[in-house]
């Protein structure tokens, strides 16, 4: 990240197709009080802020995690993981179905589940209980990363959640914005916006270098989204999902890669192709990594070999059900 003043074109704040913002002469004024601002690590938070975490138990260094999938990729990656569909009492999964029960949540070293599980619900609660709060502390972690490399950094706001995040949008207030400068050099935009306006502010005007990406079986504004430069992979859910398969259908038409889970063990050959409905796709193998905008353009099957979480039991009539079969047709 760099520490350095800056450059600030008010007109290039988000994504191709950039909207033009007036920012009045006290903003201004108080952008560059924040770029003349001398680091330190050790600042204090702003009230409201200490006040989320110590209700939540919440740091913003230990917010986001990587998982060995994740690690193999080229780009570094870290992951927001909420606590899946409602298993916290706050639903931030409304188009899981079949996957509930076998979500990945429930994958990994049982002797870390209960602590994982708490974590998890606390981020989720704190999330619903004051979205504006959790967004800035989002942003904190984002920048806790980013603070201590130099390479481009990939983030999964969905790592077990289905949250449309670009219809979030939270204040970036001066104290804030002040306290970021000052502890980790980056100057933010004042105002309401998404996270990804945040970000792509900052790749204009300070060269910071930050991919979104994410799965998703619920329905978004894809080309809103592609604007953003937020990448989405959207999830089949097997034949018996009716919703979630005309989802699917709709979001291929949209140019969107569809990721879909072969019963084929691990290391062997996924199918060339695959069909989605009546069409005929090219399937991907998405388990060689999980850099999903590194996938090439649209209408493809992302293809990832099933994976039963350790202690949960299916029946094969229930996997082939959720499985995608290269050589069936409809739905």
């Amino acid at each position: 990240m760099r520490n350095c003043l800056f450059s600030l074109d008010v007109d290039r704040i988000s994504g191709n197709n950039r909207r033009k913002q007036r920012i009045d002469p006290l903003s201004t004024f108080v952008l560059l009080i924040m770029a003349l601002s001398v680091l330190n690590s050790r600042a204090t938070l702003p009230a409201d802020m200490a006040a989320l975490c110590s209700k939540f138990d919440l740091s913003h260094r230990t917010l986001l995690s990587t998982n060995p999938k994740t690690e193999k990729s080229a780009v570094q990656t870290y992951i927001l993981h909420l606590s899946p569909a409602d298993t916290s009492g706050v639903n931030v999964c409304p188009g899981a179905g079949n996957c509930k029960a076998i979500c990945l949540h429930f994958a990994g070293n049982p002797v870390y589940m209960n602590g994982k599980a708490k974590a998890r619900v606390r981020r989720t609660l704190a999330y619903a209980a004051d979205p504006q709060r959790f967004m800035r502390l989002v942003i904190m972690a984002i920048l806790g990363k980013l603070a201590k490399s130099s390479e481009p950094l990939a983030f999964r706001l969905n790592g077990t959640s289905d949250v449309v995040w670009e219809d979030i949008d939270f204040e970036i207030t001066a104290e804030f914005a002040t306290f970021c400068r000052i502890k980790f050099g980056a100057i933010l935009p004042l105002g309401k916006r998404n996270i990804f306006e945040v970000f792509n502010f900052m790749r204009d005007n300070t060269g910071e270098n930050v991919t979104f990406y994410d799965y998703t079986k619920v329905n978004h504004n894809w080309a809103e989204c592609k604007r953003l430069g937020y990448y989405l992979t959207f999830s089949f859910d097997g034949y018996d999902n009716r919703a979630n398969f005309k989802l699917a259908t709709n979001a291929l038409s949209a140019g969107v890669n569809i990721a879909a889970a072969f019963n084929i063990k691990k290391g062997k050959p996924l199918p060339g192709k695959a069909y989605l409905g009546n069409r005929s796709l090219s399937v991907v193998d998405g388990d060689l990594t999980d850099f999903r905008p590194s996938d090439p353009n649209g209408y493809k099957i992302i293809g990832l070999r099933f994976k039963l979480p350790h202690g949960i039991k299916w029946t094969p009539a229930q996997r082939d059900a959720f499985c995608l079969s290269a050589d069936r047709m409809g739905a």
